[in-house]
């Protein structure tokens, strides 16, 4: 691999221990990177992802109780890429030493890194634990107390590659096996995704966005779980759904097509930025029935918002959480994140779900989905919300999809849906499904 791989890897690591941005801005940015060949800038992610993914576990093993701060911000950056490096059996450990040629500073001992199981094992097994899988240890104390014996499997399914998915927008083409069909004549071959009617996994590197299929907005990348929270909220033909955090839009424009363009789609969230951006992705969409309508910058709700929700069929709660069912896609995320911020979060969801069920008309339901494997934001949210709210009852998964739909993708009581990616390959995703009962 070219050697200044590991130099820019370590420009992008650095810069984000600095600065805390993503790498993917960090890489845009990046002038060197800018003329870099395609394949080196994915060699140059990858490596970055590696590194700050593995970071807990690189830094106990290269450097002790102490980490590797003694070294400074560029020298930690630069044995964070190579150790991940060494793990990966890219870089030799000697090899890896030479690269500090020239710097002033001992470099740390790769060689370590071939004694890694044993050097992490030492201590408490619960520390043991977190430093293996490189987690926060708050994040490593849930899990294996919520998971037991699956935890290792689940943390694992982090670590892995996240797949790339599809969702084929049905406003532009038939369906799944004509996107397909349109995608494999442009060279890029996919799969059928198991769960979702909608979802095509795609095979090899190919660039998505330069395809004839995207101009045309015959697709949308989005993950299959986040297609199966859209398949739980479930409009009624015509119907009026309210899309309450939207973000970037990708929920919003599959419900839109599930409507086939009737009824209205209202998305609202605080980030105007995203608002601005999801006005663009919907006329490529074709998404005739979607509104769009920025929230204040502290949440507050414009009346026509309001107006719009006390008469909607679907309610979509889609909250801010932790994010820890895609931190395979952002292994960054796992290090801004601590236990006095998952409580605010908690205030936060609570808060929307408390706002959403106010607004609820009878027989109206409320979605309430996030991207959490943690039972604190989710499960245990909505047993919260039902004991403030007995006006609310439970919508089983299995009732609005079918129990032969519901059965791999819900809970083992068919209620909740509850995706986890050792199990199916997905992001981790949950969804609940209230309903305010009828006089």
């Amino acid at each position: 691999m070219n050697s200044n791989v590991w130099t820019w890897a370590a420009d992008v690591v650095a810069a984000w221990l600095g600065t805390g941005r993503t790498p993917r801005d960090i890489m845009a940015e990046l002038p060197v990177l800018r003329v870099a060949e395609p394949g080196e800038r994915a060699a140059v992610a990858r490596a970055a992802v590696l590194a700050i993914a593995g970071m807990r576990r690189l830094e106990y093993v290269l450097g002790g109780p102490r980490g590797l701060e003694p070294l400074g911000s560029r020298l930690r950056a630069m044995a964070l890429v190579l150790g991940a490096a060494v793990e990966a059996d890219l870089v030799l450990a000697d090899g890896a030493k030479r690269f500090f040629d020239g710097y002033g500073k001992e470099p740390p001992d790769f060689g370590r890194l071939l004694r890694a199981e044993a050097i992490v094992a030492a201590g408490e097994p619960e520390l043991a634990f977190g430093r293996r899988h490189s987690l926060p240890q708050w994040f490593a104390a849930a899990v294996q107390q919520q998971f037991g014996a699956e935890a290792e499997a689940v943390v694992r399914a982090l670590q892995a590659p996240a797949p790339r998915t599809v969702r084929a927008n049905l406003l532009r083409v038939a369906s799944r096996e004509v996107l397909a069909s349109e995608l494999a004549g442009e060279g890029v071959p996919t799969r059928p995704g198991p769960f979702a009617a909608t979802a095509l996994a795609v095979d090899g590197e190919a660039d998505l966005f330069a395809t004839a299929a995207y101009r045309r907005g015959a697709f949308e990348q989005q993950d299959e779980a986040s297609q199966l929270v859209a398949a739980a909220v479930a409009p009624p033909p015509g119907g009026k759904v309210l899309d309450l955090c939207a973000g970037s839009g990708g929920k919003t424009l599959a419900l839109a097509a599930t409507l086939q363009n009737r009824g209205a789609v209202l998305a609202t969230d605080v980030h105007r930025g995203r608002m601005v951006a999801l006005r663009e992705r919907k006329a490529r969409a074709g998404a005739d029935n979607v509104q769009v309508e920025a929230l204040g910058e502290r949440g507050e709700v414009p009346d026509a918002v309001a107006g719009f929700a006390a008469h909607a069929d679907r309610i979509l709660v889609d909250a801010p959480c932790s994010g820890t069912g895609s931190w395979r896609r952002r292994p960054e995320a796992r290090w801004s994140l601590d236990e006095r911020a998952l409580r605010q979060l908690g205030e936060v969801q609570d808060r929307l779900l408390g706002l959403a069920a106010g607004w609820l008309k009878p027989g109206a339901r409320l979605i309430y989905a996030t991207c959490s494997l943690l039972a604190s934001e989710n499960e245990q949210r909505i047993e919260a919300l039902l004991l403030a709210r007995p006006q609310l009852e439970v919508v089983r998964l299995a009732e609005i999809l079918g129990g032969a739909t519901a059965r791999p993708i819900a809970d083992g009581t068919g209620t909740f849906l509850s995706l986890r990616p050792d199990r199916h390959g997905t992001d981790g995703f949950f969804a609940a499904v209230l309903r305010r009962r009828r006089p």
